[in-house]
């Protein structure tokens, strides 16, 4: 049996420390399924922005910046700017698609100052069934009596739990 694939599953993650424990906690921030690579990079994209924006909210694009405020300050690389490169890159993108389309999982990993965020795509298999049909071929009996015949398929999937006939 070979595997086929089915759809593709999208997760975002965090982990980062629990204060005062010393240990570290993973959150799922949010998931997605769907059957194409192209509608699951576009919820990863989507998905990078978000938290990006919430993180820092981007000056080009934000309403709370007064233009006096969009000063040119040297660029330092942060968590929210590596996941907006991310989202904006179409190279990326299109190596990305290619890499899922061809069976391979996708993690984006981007660090913070206390924090790491995931983003991850997988494809989905379901494994093919060369063996047969996936049920038994339907066998018809007769149900009732004689004045009241009614032929029921053993294989029907519908009648299962119920009674053959009203009663």
């Amino acid at each position: 049996m070979s595997p086929e694939t089915a759809g593709y599953g999208c997760e975002v993650r965090a982990e980062g420390p629990v204060y005062g424990t010393g240990e570290t906690a993973q959150y799922v921030l949010g998931t997605f399924q769907t059957i194409s690579p192209v509608l699951a990079l576009r919820w990863l994209r989507g998905e990078a922005l978000r938290i990006a924006d919430r993180l820092d909210p981007d000056p080009n694009r934000s309403a709370w910046v007064r233009p006096a405020m969009r000063q040119g300050t040297a660029a330092a690389p942060d968590c929210p700017t590596e996941l907006r490169v991310w989202a904006d890159g179409l190279e990326e993108q299109r190596a990305a698609r290619e890499g899922i389309k061809g069976g391979d999982p996708l993690f984006v990993v981007v660090r913070d100052t206390d924090c790491a965020y995931t983003l991850s795509v997988w494809p989905v298999r379901l494994p093919t069934n060369d063996l047969g049909p996936p049920w038994p071929e339907s066998v018809c009996h007769r149900v009732g009596g004689v004045s009241r015949p009614l032929y029921v398929l053993a294989g029907d999937p519908w009648r299962q739990g119920r009674a053959p006939y009203p009663s």
